[in-house]
């Protein structure tokens, strides 16, 4: 199960960075809200799965269960970073990056 989660941590990390900027860089740098929610949305399930998944390991050792909560607090770091690096991304294409969308005139 602790592949899982790191699998999580690692997957949802990339759906906020995606989501974020490409939300941000077609709608409006207000749209970066919705990352926001992503990443609530991602560490309450982390919070959840922690919570069972120390309920489970109720044999483990001490070093066990100490790493497991590192895992977990790992995860909180990844998916935390990732909302950051959207925003830093966001800023740098912004900045340094035109983007121009041509339409082609109607015939006629």
């Amino acid at each position: 199960m602790i592949e899982f989660v790191i699998l999580l941590g690692v997957i949802g990390g990339w759906i906020i960075v995606a989501s974020t900027l490409f939300l941000m860089l077609a709608l409006g740098q207000t749209w970066g809200l919705v990352g926001v929610a992503l990443l609530v949305g991602f560490i309450l399930i982390n919070h959840s799965l922690k919570r069972k998944y120390m309920r489970t390991i109720v044999d483990a050792t001490p070093r066990a269960k100490a790493i497991a909560a590192h895992i977990f607090e790992m995860n909180e770091l990844i998916l935390l970073s990732s909302y950051l690096v959207s925003l830093i991304l966001y800023e740098g294409i912004q900045k340094y990056v035109e983007i121009i969308i041509k339409f082609p005139h109607a015939l006629g």
